[in-house]
């Protein structure tokens, strides 16, 4: 996959860069930042008191609550947070998980072990074959919700749709993936229009910082060293039909105050220009590994503190984006997160291929790191010892893919009155299944307190279909 030399089927250079400048302004940025940096706590009130409307905040007044640091105001920044999170998505958390088809990658970027220059890693790529086993691995550990992570692995789009429709081919029992997502270098349109047939999920494209010097510092050569083709890959995916596109930036590439807003005048400028925003934001964050100089670098670490705070921002600024935790934390942190605005967790431990099936090899992974190694069970425990829900559900995405339609999911304000049920549907039919009898006990009084919480009509239904799942019927959904 390289980029266009040319042909009306591709953006022009010309196009690319006008895009680019549209997408992110450094000079805007800059400015709102150095207006927001005197900004007192009426201000800030003001701000908070417009963010509880959960209809967004514009770039000067993210500026001015990102550069908070007075305790206090960061915890009513925090709080509001709180509220929001909580009326858009409830208690619910959705788990995925990472898997990486290759680690063959061709480009050269600083911050990561899988880099074209480290020499120490064993290179490998999955085939189909060795896809499934991973997949039915996964499956029947209790997952529905796989992304697939590749890199500029360089094999061609027709490799990566024979590991999508791998994945989506795999049964273990009566279980199977409802969705798969896709983590892959910005290819051309006309290779992104040859993704269309696969029935994706989230296409993440992250631009790891959108600071362009910060940016061209870490990718020294390469595709992905052209800053202008990297940030319009998003535009390129809506241009080829597959607006489902997913935004990220990786904590301690550039300096985050500089990054979030950055990435939230992205998601503006996608939806002004296509009528539709990301429908995730993740925030990776650089963790040391070997291989990876840029990484090691101490001043590149970001703070639990920062990491919470700006999250919080994110929730309050882009309220009905899903925003995904995909970083190693630990656990009073993890749940900080999860009531702030954390939407999906990624459930991972070391990404090489061959790691679901112990078969792989370790030493093709360099210590790239997406999430501390903690088995689903594990998870779904704590999550539901402390009152989130695990949710399993795919019903809207499994119901788009089956009605071949590309719109999105009804954003989580707009049908409350499925989404709440339908978790615990899906959970109740995970402990059913997977779960010890420990598990089954914690997450047993989880699913009792939230089905009080229901209207009488829906708890009534819910109930109905949480005894056919008893009885053997799976997928049974509101």
């Amino acid at each position: 996959m390289t980029a266009p030399t040319g042909g009306s089927a591709e953006p022009s250079r010309e196009r690319i860069e006008q895009q680019a400048r549209a997408v992110c302004s450094p000079a805007a940025i800059e400015a709102a930042l150095a207006a927001g940096a005197s900004a007192d706590a009426v201000a800030v009130e003001d701000i908070l008191q417009r963010a509880m409307q959960r209809e967004g905040l514009p770039l000067g007044e993210v500026a001015v609550l990102l550069q908070v640091t007075d305790p206090a105001l960061r915890g009513r920044i925090r709080e509001a947070a709180r509220r929001v999170h909580d009326r858009l998505f409830g208690r619910r958390i959705g788990p995925s998980v990472p898997i990486c088809p290759t680690n063959r990658c061709a480009q050269d970027c600083l911050y990561c072990p899988l880099r074209r220059s480290n020499t120490r890693l064993r290179r490998f790529a999955a085939t189909p074959r060795d896809m499934q086993r991973q997949i039915a691995a996964v499956l029947d550990e209790g997952h529905r919700h796989v992304n697939l992570v590749f890199g500029d692995d360089r094999s061609g789009v027709q490799y990566v749709r024979d590991m999508v429709w791998a994945a989506y081919g795999v049964r273990s029992g009566m279980a199977q993936i409802q969705r798969v997502d896709l983590n892959l270098d910005p290819p051309r349109v006309v290779d992104l229009r040859e993704l269309r047939d696969a029935p994706l999920g989230t296409f993440h494209m992250f631009q790891e910082t959108y600071h362009p010097a910060a940016y061209a510092a870490l990718h020294p050569d390469g595709l992905k060293a052209d800053y202008a083709w990297r940030l319009t890959g998003p535009d390129r995916a809506h241009e080829a039909g597959l607006p489902d596109v997913g935004l990220g930036v990786l904590l301690g590439a550039g300096d985050w105050r500089f990054d979030v807003p950055a990435l939230l005048m992205h998601a503006a400028y996608l939806t002004a220009a296509y009528g539709r925003g990301p429908h995730t934001i993740s925030y990776p964050r650089m963790v040391p590994a070997p291989g990876a100089p840029a990484s090691q670098e101490p001043e590149r670490q970001v703070s639990d503190e920062d990491f919470t705070f700006l999250v919080a921002v994110t929730r309050l600024a882009a309220p009905e984006v899903g925003i995904i935790l995909s970083t190693p934390v630990v656990t009073e942190v993890r749940r900080e997160l999860y009531s702030l605005g954390v939407s999906q967790v990624s459930v991972g431990s070391t990404t090489y291929p061959g790691v679901y099936t112990d078969d792989g090899d370790p030493t093709s992974a360099g210590a790239l790191t997406i999430g501390r190694p903690r088995a689903l069970e594990d998870l779904v425990y704590r999550m539901c010892d402390v009152g989130f829900v695990p949710n399993f559900c795919g019903v809207c995405f499994v119901q788009r893919r089956h009605e071949a339609l590309v719109d999105q999911a009804p954003a989580p304000a707009r049908a409350p009155e499925r989404c709440a049920p339908n978790a615990l549907l899906a959970l109740n039919e995970y402990l059913l299944d997977y779960a010890s009898s420990e598990t089954k006990t914690v997450a047993g009084r989880l699913i009792q307190g939230e089905l009080a919480r229901l209207p009488a009509e829906v708890r009534q239904m819910t109930l109905e279909l949480m005894a056919e799942a008893e009885a053997g019927l799976r997928g049974q959904m509101l």
